[in-house]
C-alpha cells in the first residue's frame, strides 16, 4: 500500500503515516477541529441527531453529515479535516459519521493523540433491528425491494461479518474505551428518540457544553429524520418500514443473544427490553 492511499478502518498504518500523525500535535491547536464526534451506531438515529444539532444557536455541524474522514479519507491532509469546521467559529463544532464506530483501535489511538478531550456520542439500537434496516436499506440502494429477495440471501447477509461489526457494540465500546475515559463517552439509545427525545437532547447538549434548555420550538422533536436516496437529510412520517422475515430474525437472535447479556448487565433497563423482544427459546 502507498503512502497516500487510503486505509480500511482495520488497517495498520505505513511507518510515512505514523511519523506524519506524530507531527501532527505540534500544528494541531492551531487549526479548528472538531470538539466532538457523533461515531454511530448505523441505523440507530443519528441523522435525526445530527438535524437537531445543527439547530443548535452554540453549535456548528458541518452541512454534510458524514465526513468520513477517519475511516476513509485520511490520507488528505489535516487542515482539509479542518477546513470543514472552519465556519464555525465561537461555537461547539462536531460531526457524525457512524463508521468511526468500527475504527481500529490503532486509528482510535491517533485521533486521541490529536485530540484528547474530544467529547463521544454514541446512539444504540436494538442490534436485530438496527442489521435488518442496514439490510434493507442496501437492497433498496440496489433497487431491489426487501420482501422480492429470497430468505436465503436475508439469511446469507445477517450472517456477514458486513453485517454483524456494525452491530457489535460490546467491541465498539472495548475499542473506544480502551483509549478515551468513560467520560467523554456517552451512550444514548434509539428509543429515547420517538418516547423522550428532549431528555435525550438534553444529556447531549449538557455533554457538548451548551445550553441544555434551548428554545425548544426551533428542533425536530416529533419528526423522524432520514437522508434520501442522495443523502440529504429529510422529514418524513413514522415508518416502520418492510418487516423481517422470520427466517433473518431467528438467526439475527441466535447471533445476538449472548452479546445482550452482556450489554444487559452494563445498561440495564434499556436492553433488557430488547432481550423482551427475543423468541423465548432465545432468551437464556
Amino acid at each position: 500500500m502507498s503512502a497516500s492511499a487510503p486505509l480500511e478502518s482495520g488497517a495498520v498504518p505505513t511507518r510515512f503515516e505514523r511519523w506524519r500523525y506524530g507531527l501532527w500535535p505540534r500544528g494541531a491547536a492551531a487549526l479548528p477541529l472538531p470538539d466532538f464526534l457523533g461515531i454511530g451506531a448505523q441505523k440507530a438515529g443519528t441523522t435525526w441527531l445530527w438535524e437537531n444539532l445543527r439547530r443548535h444557536p452554540q453549535v456548528f455541524v458541518p452541512e454534510r453529515k458524514e465526513l468520513h474522514y477517519w475511516d476513509n479519507k485520511w490520507e488528505r491532509p489535516l487542515a482539509y479535516y479542518a477546513e470543514r469546521f472552519a465556519e464555525g467559529a465561537g461555537r461547539v463544532r462536531g460531526e457524525i459519521t457512524p463508521a468511526y464506530s468500527i475504527l481500529s483501535e490503532e486509528r482510535i489511538r491517533f485521533i486521541h493523540r490529536l485530540l484528547p478531550d474530544l467529547r463521544l456520542v454514541l446512539l444504540l439500537r436494538n442490534p436485530i433491528d438496527r442489521a435488518w434496516s442496514q439490510l434493507a436499506m442496501e437492497i433498496e440502494r440496489e433497487g431491489r425491494k426487501p420482501e422480492e429477495v429470497p430468505e436465503g440471501e436475508l439469511v446469507t447477509f445477517a450472517s456477514s461479518e458486513r453485517a454483524l461489526r456494525r452491530g457489535d457494540y460490546t467491541a465498539i465500546l472495548e475499542r473506544w474505551l480502551a483509549v478515551f475515559p468513560e467520560e467523554q463517552l456517552l451512550v444514548g439509545f434509539f428509543e429515547q428518540i420517538r418516547e423522550e427525545p428532549r431528555a435525550l437532547l438534553r444529556r447531549v447538549f449538557a455533554h457538548l457544553g451548551v445550553d441544555a434548555d434551548p428554545d425548544w420550538g426551533r428542533f425536530a422533536l416529533d419528526e423522524v429524520i432520514v437522508p434520501d436516496p442522495d443523502g440529504v437529510p429529510m422529514a418524513r412520517a413514522v415508518d416502520a418500514g418492510p418487516a423481517c422475515p422470520a427466517s433473518v430474525r431467528e438467526a439475527l437472535e441466535r447471533r445476538y443473544e449472548p452479546d445482550l447479556v452482556q450489554l444487559a448487565a452494563r445498561f440495564g433497563a434499556p436492553v433488557e427490553r430488547w432481550r423482551a423482544g427475543l423468541t423465548p427459546t432465545e432468551v437464556s
